[in-house]
């Protein structure tokens, strides 16, 4: 069955690890719209560093930005969100507080901020193409809500880091790596399975028709949920377990194989 919708990861899947967009990538998208095919962008990323990719690729449709955590338009209030509350916020500021790592917070879809520097995001401004304040004063007295939190540190220390974690909160928040050097951290049962599948809902698409891509751990729940779950080739052996196809990794232009795969169930 051809899917009505596909929901594509961004980071390992249509972008690079240097956060660009082939022109193969682009073309298929463009190849997939020709043919009828809905697109939507689900990403752990903010809001503000998709819509560059969004707004390239000409897309109408939703996106899921932070791990399926936020549904919606840019510009408009999100028709399915569920941030994390203050108090889940101070739990998990605590929970790393002295780790030596840099703590990202989101308190609202358009603002990213960090309660320090460190090596591993020293370069991050220019790599996700927006402003993000350092600004351990609001970390010390934390108010308001979160999109979702981030942990990032060295990557010898993140499976450790990942197991710790969700021994601490098991059943409240979900713990994944999305990369060897970052955590994400969500209300428990948000993830981008989540996301994808409010916007399907929203769009009037079935789950059957449903398909989605992506290449890291933060991708499995969306994978396993969709009708035809896809991985990129670079991807682990447990993701690639779960995905009932498997494309060529993104440095070899992955995306580019997918509407011939799709035309194949048409």
């Amino acid at each position: 069955m051809q899917p009505t919708l596909v929901g594509f990861d961004l980071d390992g899947t249509l972008l690079t690890e240097t956060s660009e967009l082939p022109a193969a990538h682009e073309r298929a998208i463009h190849d997939l719209r020709r043919a009828g095919v809905q697109v939507a962008i689900v990403t752990g990323r903010p809001l503000p560093t998709a819509l560059w990719v969004w707004e390239r690729l000409r897309l109408t449709t939703p996106l899921a930005c932070y791990n399926g955590g936020w549904v919606g338009l840019p510009g408009q209030a999100p028709f399915a969100q569920r941030p994390l509350s203050g108090a889940d916020v101070r739990d998990i500021i605590a929970a790393v507080d002295g780790l030596g790592g840099a703590l990202c917070a989101y308190p609202s879809a358009m603002e990213w901020i960090m309660d320090r520097e460190i090596l591993h995001t020293r370069a991050w401004r220019e790599f996700y193409r927006m402003p993000i304040p350092v600004q351990p004063e609001r970390f010390a007295a934390w108010e308001g809500t979160s999109c979702k939190m981030m942990y990032v540190a060295a990557p010898a220390l993140i499976p450790g880091l990942v197991a710790t974690m969700r021994q601490r909160f098991a059943g409240r928040f979900l713990v994944a790596a999305s990369q060897d050097d970052r955590i994400e951290i969500m209300p428990a049962g948000i993830t981008k399975a989540w996301g994808l599948q409010h916007l399907a809902e929203h769009l009037g698409v079935p789950r059957e028709r449903v398909w989605g891509v992506g290449d890291a751990e933060n991708d499995r729940e969306m994978v396993a949920w969709a009708g035809h779950g896809c991985v990129m080739g670079q991807a682990s052996a447990r993701m690639r377990d779960i995905a009932r196809h498997v494309l060529p990794g993104v440095q070899a232009r992955g995306i580019a194989a997918l509407p011939a795969l799709v035309a194949r169930f048409a």
